[in-house]
């Protein structure tokens, strides 16, 4: 579990820079502050189940805490988990978030 300073609860995005992969979207954009914020979303329509939605959340926020160090700082992330995120294995899933944080230019070297 990312800590509370880590997350990011309300957000209102201005101009967000987006990305697509095949287990999620994501919108960026710059905060201003020393640190990284995330946020994880996934909607009913991606599955009616709670327990799914909850789980989904989970693989990706792993997949983040893993490399969160290794992140630039300075930036809000909203990660939209799509529903092959759920079927995927987690390797998968943090091999496209890594390519995701590489292709943005956003992990430090």
């Amino acid at each position: 579990m990312l800590k509370k300073e880590f997350r990011l609860n309300s957000f209102s995005l201005t101009d967000p820079k987006q990305f697509s992969s095949v287990f999620f979207n994501v919108k960026t954009v710059k905060n201003g502050k020393e640190l990284n914020r995330f946020a994880f979303v996934v909607s009913k329509k991606t599955d009616a189940r709670a327990t799914h939605r909850n789980s989904l959340k989970r693989k990706v926020r792993s997949c983040i805490e893993e490399i969160f160090d290794n992140i630039k700082t300075g930036n809000d992330f909203i990660f939209y988990p799509k529903k092959q995120t759920e079927e995927a294995d987690r390797d998968l899933v943090f091999q496209e978030i890594n390519k995701f944080f590489k292709k943005a230019n956003l992990l430090k070297k």
